[in-house]
């Protein structure tokens, strides 16, 4: 069928209609449903405001305690010793009599005296007499010269002795420090004079206070570690030497640092820069690049980029993007004075 029939058979008109209905078919009105955008976004995450609190950068040395100054205890003379009850970490004070020394020349005369009982009874009365009279008392004394901890003792009760011999190993404990081992990589950052938290198994639960006193010249034969020597602060101190301890040194720290839960930062190893995402006031999330300062496992101190009540995203990762619609839940630590999350 050529145009000519079809003009016959519709006319003119008829064909124009034609013509326009199957140009409109092509152009069809689209229905609701092709009009839907697609659903926006909404991730669901965790947050917390951007809080002050006080910060320290702190490094944690191991080593022991060390008794500075030894206090020997001497027999004033030789003989056997008497008494000497004491053991290792009892106190001892000055003046105190911790034992006797039987010298050899009484013990003699004693031993005299119980062969004598046994040849001539009624002799022996008047001989133990004299006897009594020469000894002075249970022996000769031996004092402690001061205030002291015995460390060690060195004899045994009934064990003889010279004169001047060691009978006890006693410390002072007011001369006992802390000596570290300081890794070859920290050694730059300690300095005399800053602060220092001691701790031991020995006192579970307990931080004594101390500060750097001295930094060895020298390392030790591996070249790993150099020697610092920590001094304790207050009458509070382990009073064991060689006790095990770890000493927690502050390198520095900030009273009032702006800081924020670790989780919330991102690291852009390309620019070397640091990121955060901020829950704004308009339901987004809006990336802010971030300079640190002090940081710790679980904090962060941030020096600029945000500021104090806003609210950073401690969840979502790398998923997170700028402009992001988010809902925070669990929000956490409560500023003292809120700012605008913007």
């Amino acid at each position: 069928m050529n145009w000519r029939t079809l003009v016959g058979s519709f006319g003119l008109v008829g064909l124009l209609t034609f013509t326009c209905s199957a140009i409109t078919g092509c152009h069809a009105t689209p229905s609701t449903e092709d009009l839907t955008e697609p659903a926006t976004i909404n991730m669901t995450v965790t947050g917390a405001h951007v809080a002050i609190k006080p910060m320290r950068a702190e490094v944690r040395l191991l080593g022991q305690t060390v008794a500075r100054r030894h206090i020997l205890l001497r027999s004033p003379a030789a003989g056997r010793v008497i008494g000497l009850n004491i053991l290792t970490g009892d106190r001892v004070r000055q003046g105190e009599v911790v034992a006797h020394i039987l010298s050899r020349e009484v013990e003699a005369a004693e031993n005299g005296l119980a062969v004598v009982r046994q040849i001539d009874p009624a002799e022996a009365s008047a001989l133990a007499h004299s006897v009594k009279g020469y000894i002075p008392g249970s022996g000769i004394p031996v004092a402690v010269p001061e205030d002291a901890i015995v460390a060690q003792r060195i004899v045994s009760p009934g064990q003889l002795v010279a004169e001047l011999d060691q009978l006890a190993d006693l410390i002072d404990p007011r001369s006992i420090f802390v000596e570290v081992a300081v890794p070859v990589d920290v050694v730059g950052e300690i300095r005399p004079g800053m602060a220092a938290r001691v701790s031991s198994p020995l006192h579970p639960g307990m931080a004594f206070p101390g500060r750097v006193a001295g930094l060895s010249p020298s390392f030790n034969q591996s070249g790993a570690t150099s020697d610092a020597r920590i001094e304790f602060t207050s009458t509070k101190r382990i009073e064991e030497a060689g006790a095990p301890v770890e000493a927690s040194v502050t390198l520095r720290s900030v009273p009032a640092a702006l800081v924020i839960p670790a989780a919330a930062l991102f690291e852009d190893a390309a620019n070397d820069s640091y990121y955060v995402f901020v829950a704004g006031n308009d339901g987004r999330a809006h990336r802010r690049i971030v300079t640190t300062g002090i940081r710790t496992e679980s904090e962060v101190q941030i020096t600029s980029g945000v500021g104090l009540g806003q609210i950073v995203i401690t969840s979502g990762g790398y998923a997170l993007s700028d402009g992001l619609k988010v809902t925070v839940v669990n929000l956490s630590n409560s500023p003292a004075r809120p700012m605008s999350a913007e």
